[in-house]
């Protein structure tokens, strides 16, 4: 069997499912889980990885994992091999604990980091374990939405900042989009999953396979190959769109620019950013979920979003 696509780079999200050998349970006792959760913080030490969210099912888990130094797979052997290792020893056991490697799913960060999120931590409800994700103590929802302190290598401000600039009102949204999305978590997930290899819009997609595929020989995965290289508008032509089109008003001017730019160039949220001056990357991230729900609400910003949109594709290159 040929080996598992890794997509390495600095600044990646990954979805990460590792699973027990045969479905038999990797955690026995919640001494267990703390051990395991204690090698997180190790690996956030040791390699700068940051984790955004978890849960610890008896038999597998999940995280959402950052890599800000491209160091997938060194973290992951790490966390692993340690915890294989804390098992086997205290169990008296031998062999492999896992079903094979673990699964790594690139993630688009801004626009399903939150809905992935989400599936991670309805993962108890789902099995039937509890009715609310709150009581289920092993998984980061609670400190997601309560006003306990989440360890030093949970960060979970990166996604809370997505939903509101003030940490008190993100929580509460955030507790709002979990208990709304409880039997529709799996959906959007499946909806977005590309090829077993990323969780994204297919302009991401194209963009990673130009960037990281194309160059190398994967004969393993020729599916790839159907897909065509898209080419982006410039940040340039984009702001000079808007400009265009909202003559008087400069602040609808930028906040569409911005929300154009994260939807049709690839563009790290950094990059965006600093194009635009005077925000964050975070703040890139706020502009494109409120633009998004006034173009719901508002008849004249999704007329003027229609009329733009056509020729910021003509203006690919």
């Amino acid at each position: 069997m040929a080996r598992p696509l890794r997509i390495e780079f600095p600044g990646a999200f990954y979805h990460i499912v590792q699973r027990g050998i045969e479905k038999k349970d990797i955690f026995t006792v919640d001494a267990d889980k703390k051990k395991f959760l204690s090698y997180l913080n190790s690996a956030y030490l040791s390699y700068r990885a940051v984790f955004h969210a978890y849960v610890l099912m008896n038999n597998h888990y999940h995280l959402i994992l950052e890599t800000p130094h491209a160091s997938l797979s060194k973290v992951m052997h790490y966390i692993n091999a340690s915890y294989a290792i804390y098992f086997n020893v205290k169990y008296k056991r031998v062999g492999p604990l896992y079903q094979g490697r673990f699964k790594a799913l690139l993630v688009e960060q801004d626009e399903y980091l939150h809905y992935l999120s989400c599936y991670i931590h309805l993962n108890p409800v789902r099995a039937g374990i509890v009715k609310l994700p709150q009581e289920y103590v092993y998984s980061s929802y609670n400190d997601f939405v309560s006003n306990k302190t989440p360890p030093q290598w949970l960060n979970t401000n990166f996604i809370l900042s997505m939903f509101n600039g003030k940490t008190s009102r993100a929580k509460n949204m955030y507790k709002y989009f979990v208990i709304e999305n409880i039997g529709k978590e799996k959906d959007i997930i499946t909806r977005n999953t590309k090829k077993g290899l990323l969780l994204g819009t297919d302009n991401f997609f194209t963009h990673i396979k130009e960037k990281y595929i194309d160059a190398k020989e994967i004969p393993e995965i020729p599916a790839l190959k159907q897909f065509k290289t898209k080419k982006e508008p410039s940040l340039e032509n984009i702001k000079s769109l808007a400009e265009k089109h909202i003559l008087n008003n400069k602040r609808l001017s930028r906040s569409l620019s911005i929300y154009l730019s994260r939807k049709y160039t690839q563009r790290t949220l950094n990059e965006i950013a600093k194009f635009y001056g005077g925000l964050k990357y975070t703040g890139v991230t706020q502009v494109y979920r409120r633009m998004e729900e006034r173009r719901g609400e508002d008849r004249a910003i999704a007329q003027l979003l229609s009329k733009l949109e056509p020729e910021i594709l003509k203006c690919e290159v």
